[in-house]
């Protein structure tokens, strides 16, 4: 059932198509098509207004709110939400792809689409990436930095609500064709033998499980050791099979592995980029309308990075450097379908499908003075790796909002007259259903040596390292699936000086994680290796070298984990709040209400090589010990000071304070290992971690000038009860573990500049020419502080017991100088 509005969209749309020839069409202007991805630096044409758009529903809003349009998003040159919100006060972007907020990390703020939950396609992180949202299908982008009681209670730095584009209020069609180069994906890159349908996102096969391996992981009870192989074939008493029969069916077993994954070097092509989209609205009389809208599009880029690791003992000569190229596939399709009635009545649903795939090959080499790849006597190791993602999130949504409005009373009987009383009274509603699935098939780690001219340094041979693990392969595959609904209602009254409005509501959010993982070593440690191991991976692993005895290569199955790989979890959060909003003498503005949650998350790890005993290795009271159970009521009040004229045509003063939650993420309290590929360390979960308890106080100043400038200035100090922190656990630099632990206390505080002033001002000074162009810009200054008791809360030895948060950016910049011409026809903006 999981996508009930795709099937009612495709049903409306269906509907439209077959009465459109009787409709009457209205004369609208045609839309102009998005601008294409730009780097960092770069020079687009827009409108000032589009700077100034968001204005008004700032003012309107009783907490610290800040917006971003799809017509500034733009502007800025943005391709994605990600490093669209890089440009926002106090924001920084991590690996491109998760946003801080304030200097608190990803699990302290939360994303919603439309206003709703969805679940997260990223293996390491529960919350959603957000590099996957294309720039084309946004509206605008709201991040709330002060709380107020109709959001979720997880909320430490802020809400991030991506807001999609709905009925069109113009026709349009484009279709919009890019291309380009860019400096980090030059000529050369590394890459290798994939499959046929790698430019569509997704694996032809090539990468997967082979079935004979799957079925023997079953037959021979999650071992492929031979003596267990061996075992197994003798269960029925018969004594015809011997262990060197056992070795010949694990050799067999190896040559299903896909060993084809030689990196190699590659002429990378440039960036390619495809746009579609269309949307147009139907008038029924006066009051009815009805409106579609349908983007799609297509991205393809190759990129490559530089990496050094310098070990602390010896920095200086124990050194791993390399490269990487990674190949990014994007696909977007959305769709949306609305019905109108008056502006009382609303209902639109939305279909959403996101694919995004990274194509992963990098080579690392490795000298380590006094060990076996010292590159001052002539031998380096190497590492090859491999790594396919796929990623997949669809969304079904559909929402409606109603207004007893005139409209609608109107039409109402006269002995109805009485709900006359609730006149502007507002019903909002709203049901979601999304899944999301990540697949890495056939991840693999080749481990190898090169041996080195010493006088040179040039590479004479490469050998393959005589290890049982000398090759590691995985294959994770996750699936995640959030279902959400919810309402709210608000009923304005008036009085004599002032009025007032009632609001409350409800939120219901369902999620279930399953995460697998199979993991398997090839490799030998057999003298007889040596005469082969010259090579490539393919070539040294090849069909005939594992089927031949004399070089004992084997394979082996779960290896390389410190711990459970696989889990399933799930998580309930059930939620009601009540607010008021309370307005006087057009001076003072009050708004305070609580929300109540009760939160449930169970996190279970899965020994899926487990035939002998129980799969699941907790007792139901370990398993109770690490599941979360809570209820509690979440606070927040809001006061705002009026005072138009002072330096600024609107002035408003907000002072705003709230108690919120900061909940470990399911990836963090399960007992399984998984590899973070933003590090590259092994990450274990804490089934002991509990939730973190927030404070917050804001203060804001903003004055709007009629003339479209504007200055803001914030202040925030949030103080956090234990806080979730990552630390890192016993392991060697080549092999980091990191696990979670509650710290004792955090507190991080600083101030936020935001403005935008035309240079009119100057215009006396150089001439008329200067009112074309504006300055804008913020700036963060921040700071925080974290204590660490070792010993307490399963922390062990730590360096230091007092540092700032993780990830933590002392300041925050962003510059933009913009042209806008007299006639409006041209613009441009540079953006730093």
């Amino acid at each position: 059932m999981p996508y009930k509005p795709l099937m009612l969209w495709v049903a409306c749309c269906f509907c439209i198509v077959a009465v459109a020839p009787a409709l009457v069409f209205a004369e609208e202007a045609e839309g102009s098509p998005e601008d294409g991805p730009m780097e960092e630096i770069v020079v687009i044409g827009r409108l000032q207004s589009a700077a100034t758009d968001v204005v008004s529903e700032r003012l309107e809003q009783a907490v610290p709110v800040d917006f971003l349009d799809a017509e500034s998003i733009s502007r800025a040159g943005d391709s994605d939400v990600a490093s669209a919100l890089r440009r926002m006060p106090g924001l920084t972007l991590v690996a491109d792809k998760f946003v801080y907020v304030r200097g608190l990390g990803e699990r302290y703020s939360s994303t919603q689409l439309n206003g709703a939950s969805v679940p997260s396609p990223d293996l390491s992180r529960n919350v959603l990436p957000l590099d996957i949202f294309p720039a084309e299908i946004l509206d605008s982008i709201a991040v709330q930095k002060g709380y107020s009681a109709d959001l979720p209670a997880a909320f430490g730095g802020g809400n991030i609500d991506i807001r999609t584009k709905g009925i069109p209020l113009d026709r349009m069609f484009s279709i919009t064709l890019n291309t380009g180069w860019n400096t980090n994906s030059s000529d050369q890159g590394l890459s290798y033998s994939g499959g046929g349908d790698d430019w569509k996102g997704e694996d032809d096969g090539s990468r997967a499980l082979s079935p004979v391996l799957s079925q023997a992981i079953q037959t021979y009870q999650g071992s492929f050791g031979a003596p267990d192989i061996l075992n197994i074939l003798r269960r029925d008493g018969s004594q015809l099979y011997s262990l060197a029969d056992a070795q010949q069916i694990n050799r067999e077993l190896a040559t299903q592995l896909n060993r084809n994954v030689d990196v190699r070097e590659k002429d990378l092509d440039p960036d390619l980029q495809g746009k579609l989209t269309a949307g147009y609205r139907w008038f029924f009389g006066e009051d009815w309308e009805v409106g579609f809208l349908a983007t799609g599009s297509y991205e393809d880029q190759w990129r490559n990075t530089d990496r050094t690791i310098r070990r602390v003992s010896n920095p200086d000569t124990d050194v791993s450097s390399g490269s990487r190229t990674v190949n990014t596939v994007n696909l977007t399709g959305m769709a949306s379908i609305g019905v109108k009635f008056t502006d009382d009545h609303e209902i639109q649903t939305m279909g959403l499908f996101i694919r995004n795939t990274e194509d992963e090959a990098a080579i690392y080499t490795t000298c380590q003075q006094g060990q076996f790849n010292d590159c001052a006597v002539g031998s380096q190791g190497r590492i090859s790796e491999v790594r396919y993602e796929n990623r997949d999130l669809e969304v079904g949504q559909i929402k409606g909002s109603h207004t007893l409005g005139d409209a609608t009373l109107d039409l109402l009987p006269g002995f109805l007259d009485f709900v006359q009383v609730v006149r502007g009274l507002e019903f909002g509603w709203y049901y979601s259903d999304s899944e999301t699935t990540s697949d890495i098939p056939n991840e693999v780690r080749i481990s190898a040596q090169d041996s080195l001219d010493p006088a040179t340094g040039q590479i004479l041979m490469t050998s393959i390292r005589q290890s049982g693990t000398a090759g590691d392969f995985r294959w994770s595959d996750l699936t995640d699936q959030v279902l959400s609904y919810g309402w709210d209602v608000s009923a304005p009254f008036y009085g004599s000086g002032w009025d007032v409005e009632l609001a409350g509501g409800y939120d219901y959010v369902e999620k279930v994680r399953d995460y697998r993982q199979t993991s398997m070593g090839l490799g030998s440690t057999s003298s007889g290796f040596s005469a082969i191991s010259g090579g490539t991976p393919s070539q040294v692993f090849s069909d005939a070298n594992i089927l031949d005895p004399v070089n004992g290569i084997a394979l082996l199955l779960g290896v390389g984990g410190f711990g459970l790989e696989s889990y399933f979890a799930g998580q309930i959060t059930d939620a009601a709040y009540g607010k008021f909003d309370l307005l006087l003498d057009e001076t003072w503005r009050i708004s305070a209400g609580a929300r109540y949650e009760e939160f449930r998350q169970i996190s279970v790890p899965v020994d899926l090589l487990n035939f002998s005993g129980q799969r699941i290795p907790l007792s139901a009271d370990e398993i109770a010990r690490g599941a979360i159970l809570e209820d509690d009521w979440y606070p927040s009040v809001a006061l705002t000071y009026i005072l138009p004229g002072f330096w600024a045509e609107e002035f408003q003063f907000r002072f705003a304070w709230s108690e919120t939650v900061a909940r470990p993420d399911i990836r963090e309290v399960s007992q399984s290992t998984y590899i973070d590929p933003i590090t590259d360390a092994r990450v274990r979960g804490n089934p002991l971690l509990r939730p973190s308890d927030l404070s917050n106080y804001d203060i804001r100043a903003e004055w709007f000038f009629e003339s479209g400038d504007n200055f803001t200035v914030s202040l925030f100090y949030k103080d956090i009860d234990s806080p979730i922190e990552t630390v890192q656990g016993g392991a060697t630099e080549d092999n980091i573990l990191f696990n979670f632990v509650n710290a004792t206390s955090a507190e991080v505080y600083g101030v936020e500049f935001e403005g935008l002033k035309n240079l009119r001002f100057m215009a006396d000074l150089v001439g008329r020419w200067v009112k074309q162009f504006y300055v804008a810009g913020n700036l963060t200054l921040s700071e925080s502080n974290l204590d660490i008791v070792p010993g307490q809360g399963g922390v062990g030895n730590i360096t230091n017991a007092s540092r700032s948060l993780t990830q933590h950016s002392d300041w925050v910049a962003n510059v933009q100088l913009g042209f806008d011409s007299f006639n409006g026809r041209h613009g441009a903006t540079l953006v730093y």
